[in-house]
């Protein structure tokens, strides 16, 4: 039956229908009709109010009832306001905001990696602009803040090493914010790919070297090599050159820099004492010292091999002849331990150097056109295996057209004087003994004795494979408390970095790696990361121009190293070279012969630190072509 109150909810219901703004609460939680359905009294409330309970058919005999339901639904509501109220949330104070912590960026594709590295580009040579007239001394000396002594405010970084990491991170660091200590045995840097090439006489040391001091003159230089580490209170010890051996006795001095940062580039050395008499017996590849000693000692057997007491005559028996021709051979055998790009490229120069001074009538040694013999002996089954699989058999069968008796898959047992024991694989009972004149050792890498001290001051988790320091995606490696992150910094060689973006399990030992290392090193350091935080990040009260050019390029967390490759090249002898030129993951180029002997030199030559060396080293190309490789000995 529809009584007037089943049709008073009905048309509000249906009101409610057509308009969703009569839904208001009017101090409920609960919309009208909501509260309407919940009420069965709803009727008899607007009855007593005049409204659509007017129409009622019920006796007069119920208003009493009807007053008595007016004031329960009174007293309902009241309860109802009070438990909404209660139900109602408090508002609470806010609780003070928090910064959190910056996440870690993610690995850039190729395409960003070139965008980067070129903004990258232009705020370095922004930087290096600043120290230009210094550099050229068109205002005298640096500001007088600057001291040597560190009160100037800047942070001290102490920098341990000389090479491609090393000089790149001179190169590039802003000494206008930080000072830079540079403590190495050697003076210089040294452009490491051509060092077969000085040690022929293919070019000159000094044309592909450069001064640490000229590298950057702002820098402070210590000649000497660290020996110990006081990683908790910052101090390293150093202990410096006996500069006066000839003139003064006595040990050289040890002296103490304190540093707020430490970066250690110290590199790596030759593996020679894996086999007997490997140290004691061979020369190395490694330094220009080592080239310098190598050149001397290729043209002192050649020397020894045109002695009188071997050298061929007619009035000699057969069996005489035969006795000299074979010392003679032994004495001019040159053995290369090593089928990497050091010994390839070192066996191609050798080569062209003992090809040029054996020239008919015109060669300094042409008498032994007959005699010389290189032999590249590698543990391997294919040489340069960094390279493609196709450039790898390019490179065998260049070598051994030129001459060069390669031996793969064999080891050396053995070095003496004037003598190497070698066994094929599989075969290690079956030792050959081959008389040499000069053996060179360029297998393999160990790590320097500084950084197996550092070890010994670091947590047990910082030892990494081949006795390298384990590091983060910014070089920072584990220290004994959380308030020494970032205080020591590992790069090239003697880190062990893990880059899977780049496909490699650990980035190799190449001059590539560790000059872009280097690199980012020293743009951590000169835009102010806060490298004890993880990610670092930039301060959020830095308001410099600096800060503002980084957080609109969205770098106020410090990215984390990724390594470009951009490919490889090695000379192989007789004008021909491997190039594989590469963008990140992405080929350009796989050739080997001429065209890729060309492009080598092209690169070398522009890899070049500056533009003297530049000019240096055409020279000494030109020269050499011209007028033959220079064979005496100084």
């Amino acid at each position: 039956k529809m009584t007037p109150t089943r049709l008073g909810e009905a048309t509000l219901l249906c009101l409610l229908a057509i308009n969703p703004a009569l839904c208001a609460t009017h101090g409920s939680a609960k919309p009208l009709w909501a509260r309407a359905r919940s009420r069965p009294a709803f009727g008899r409330r607007r009855r007593a109010a005049g409204g659509l309970g007017a129409f009622s058919t019920r006796p007069p005999s119920s208003e009493r009832r009807h007053a008595r339901g007016l004031a329960g639904l009174r007293a309902t509501e009241e309860k109802e306001e009070q438990e909404e109220q209660e139900w109602k949330p408090q508002r609470q104070p806010a609780p003070p905001e928090t910064p959190e912590p910056p996440s870690e960026p993610t690995p850039p594709s190729e395409l960003d990696s070139i965008v980067e590295r070129t903004l990258d580009t232009v705020e370095d040579a922004v930087s290096h602009a600043r120290r230009v007239p210094y550099d050229l001394g068109w205002t005298g000396e640096a500001p007088d803040s600057f001291r040597s002594d560190g009160s100037d405010g800047r942070e001290t970084i102490v920098v341990l090493g000389s090479g491609w990491a090393a000089h790149a991170l001179l190169k590039v660091a802003d000494t206008f914010k930080v000072r830079l200590v540079v403590v190495s045995p050697s003076n210089h840097f040294v452009f490491t790919p051509m060092l077969a090439s000085a040690a022929v006489g293919t070019v000159e040391y000094r044309s592909m070297s450069e001064a640490v001091r000229a590298a950057n003159p702002m820098v402070d230089y210590v000649e000497g090599h660290a020996v110990d580490v006081d990683v908790e209170k910052k101090v390293v010890k150093v202990e410096l050159e006996s500069l006066l051996d000839d003139v003064r006795e006595g040990k050289p001095p040890v002296i103490n820099l304190s540093y707020d940062r430490l970066v250690v580039a110290v590199g790596c050395k030759v593996a020679d004492g894996i086999v007997p008499g490997a140290k004691e017996h061979a020369l190395r590849l490694k330094s220009c010292d080592d080239a310098r000693r190598l050149r001397t000692a290729v043209g002192e057997c050649l020397e020894y091999a045109s002695r009188p007491d071997v050298t061929a005559r007619a009035d000699l028996s057969e069996e005489e002849s035969s006795k000299r021709q074979q010392e003679r051979r032994s004495r001019a055998t040159f053995a290369i331990v090593g089928g990497g790009p050091t010994g390839a490229e070192l066996a191609g120069e050798l080569m062209d150097f003992l090809n040029d001074v054996r020239r008919s009538r015109v060669g300094a040694y042409a008498r032994l056109k007959d005699d010389v013999k290189i032999m590249l002996i590698h543990g391997g089954s294919d040489l340069v295996p960094q390279f493609d699989k196709d450039l790898r058999g390019r490179a065998l069968q260049s070598l051994r057209k030129e001459g060069v008796d390669v031996r793969l898959r064999t080891r050396v047992k053995e070095v003496g004087d004037g003598f190497v024991k070698i066994a094929k694989k599989g075969e290690e009972d079956n030792v050959e003994t081959v008389q040499v004149g000069l053996t060179v050792w360029a297998a393999g890498t160990a790590p320097v004795d500084f950084v197996q001290t550092l070890l010994t001051k670091l947590p047990p988790e910082a030892a990494g494979k081949g006795g390298r320091v384990k590091v983060d995606s910014w070089f920072r490696c584990p220290m004994p408390s959380e308030d020494l992150l970032g205080s020591v910094l590992v790069l090239g060689d003697a880190a062990l970095f893990q880059d899977q973006k780049s496909g490699f399990e650990f980035l190799p030992q190449t001059a590539q790696v560790a000059g872009q290392q280097g690199a980012h090193a020293a743009r951590l350091i000169s835009r102010g990361y806060d490298l004890t935080q993880t990610p670092p990040a930039l301060s959020p009260g830095d308001a410099s121009p600096l800060s503002k050019w980084l957080r609109f390029r969205g770098s106020d967390v410090a990215p984390k190293f990724s390594f470009l490759n951009l490919g490889q090249l090695a000379y192989v002898g007789g004008g021909k070279a491997l190039s594989e030129i590469q963008i990140g993951d992405i080929p350009i180029l796989k050739y080997a012969g001429s065209v890729s002997y060309v492009l080598w030199r092209s690169v070398y030559l522009v890899k070049q630190v500056a533009t003297r060396n530049r000019v240096l080293v055409t020279f000494d190309w030109f020269k050499s072509t011209v007028f033959g490789r220079d064979v005496t000995r100084l």
